[in-house]
């Protein structure tokens, strides 16, 4: 018998639990203003929120970058 026959129901076998495992039972409403996780009837506050995570998202590149620099320029 050849080695990939063998090996194939083995593949197969190991393959089944981890796609059972990826199944979710989560259910969210699908109404209006109420698909997404977060309140958006305060603007101000969700205003605030995407200008934070917007900041860090960006910005922590551009941070990380210049701290390796400065750490690989010994302090200066």
């Amino acid at each position: 018998m050849s080695m990939l026959l063998r090996s194939a129901p083995l593949r197969v076998a190991r393959s089944l639990p981890i796609a059972r495992g990826q199944v979710r039972s989560v259910h969210f409403e699908n109404v209006v203003d109420h698909t997404i996780p977060t309140d958006v009837k305060n603007k101000p506050w969700l205003a605030a929120k995407i200008i934070v995570f917007a900041t860090l998202g960006f910005g922590t590149p551009f941070y990380a970058a210049r701290w390796q620099i400065k750490k690989s320029s010994g302090g200066a």
